[in-house]
């Protein structure tokens, strides 16, 4: 697996800079959360990264010059990076003006229309049952390769994250039109430029700076993050891979879950998250056992715990007509709906 730059031995300096923002607008947290923290810029508040903003703002960035900063910065700026479902096999390129594009013009993969198209985990509230069983597609992997956030002051730079942008951006990190960055881009895009469903507010933040302020914004400054954690590192092989076992879990209660902000993880050559406010929801935390067979040759088997976070939807009649939990669950729009969050995603709840 393709990985970013490893964190220095700054990692805690760095982070108590970009705290002082964040304790602004989040004090109840007293700093960074722990899943957070490792993604700070390790070149937050440097020249290297002033820089490269001042070399943005000029649009006098060159190849060497893009390519140093995403060693430096811990990002991963490869051209053919191979994150499903984005580039699989079964995930063709589409061209957002059409079928017949001009030249030039944006690719995104065509299987991803909304964010929901990220989400293959659903289930109904009354499958939570303690001893019970449950089939999860990649036991909450994550596919995505730890990579860290722009610098406040690059992040503040880069263009919108919008389709008419994307050459742009694309020049920004040095990433050939083309190659399979450039679809996974193209589809980080498309999504952040998407109107958000009625009643939704959403962002992308590009830098903790951003993330914090848009979760202040939406649920206020006293709050508390949850996320999945002990998914596999590595998708489980499907042949051998078996059912995951409840062994315990807890509802929030409905005021908890009245709003919240749910973060998925998208790629990007930079750390970069999918937010939106929802409401009328209910949040689920579990305990899952795991139990995976070994690989063929091999004796054996291991398992450890999943502490999972899952989101149930009270109230789907805003949902598009066509989106997966319909079909998985057959039940119809309007009905509660439940789905469980992946490693990296993260869940904002306000705790007043």
């Amino acid at each position: 697996m393709v990985m970013g730059l490893p964190r220095t031995a700054v990692e805690d300096e760095v982070s108590g800079m970009s705290s002082s923002f964040w304790q602004q607008l989040l004090p109840s947290t007293v700093s960074i959360p722990p899943i957070l923290r490792s993604s700070v810029s390790p070149i937050e508040d440097t020249l290297t990264a002033d820089r490269f903003a001042a070399a943005i703002s000029r649009g006098a960035i060159f190849p060497a010059t893009a390519a140093a900063f995403c060693k430096a910065a811990g990002l991963i700026c490869e051209q053919d990076i191979d994150i499903g479902p984005y580039t699989s096999s079964s995930s063709q390129q589409q061209h957002l003006h059409g079928p017949h594009p001009a030249a030039g013009a944006a690719p995104r993969a065509i299987g991803i229309k909304t964010i929901n198209d990220f989400q293959f985990d659903f289930f109904l509230e009354d499958q939570l049952v303690k001893g019970g069983q449950m089939k999860l597609v990649e036991n909450l992997h994550d596919p995505i390769p730890k990579r860290a956030f722009l610098p406040f002051v690059v992040a503040e730079s880069l263009p919108a994250l919008t389709t008419p942008n994307l050459p742009q951006l694309l020049h920004t990190f040095n990433i050939n039109e083309g190659s399979k960055m450039a679809t996974i881009m193209g589809t980080a895009v498309y999504l952040c430029e998407s109107p958000a469903l009625m009643g939704e507010e959403r962002a992308c933040p590009t830098s903790v700076e951003a993330m914090a302020d848009f979760v202040s914004s939406e649920i206020g400054t006293n709050v508390e993050v949850l996320a999945t954690t002990g998914a596999p590192s590595a998708a489980p092989n499907s042949s051998n891979s078996r059912p995951v076992r409840i062994l315990e879990f807890s509802k929030r209660s409905l005021r908890e879950g009245e709003h919240i902000v749910i973060c998925h993880n998208l790629m990007f050559p930079s750390q970069l998250y999918y937010c939106h406010h929802v409401t009328g929801t209910k949040v689920v935390q579990a305990s899952l056992l795991q139990h995976q067979e070994e690989e063929e040759g091999n004796t054996g088997s291991s398992s450890s715990i999943i502490h999972a976070v899952a989101i149930c939807h009270l109230d789907t009649s805003m949902w598009a007509s066509e989106h997966p939990a319909f079909a998985a669950l057959n039940i119809p729009r309007g009905a509660e709906a439940c789905h469980w969050s992946g490693q990296n995603d993260l869940v904002w709840m306000a705790t007043r």
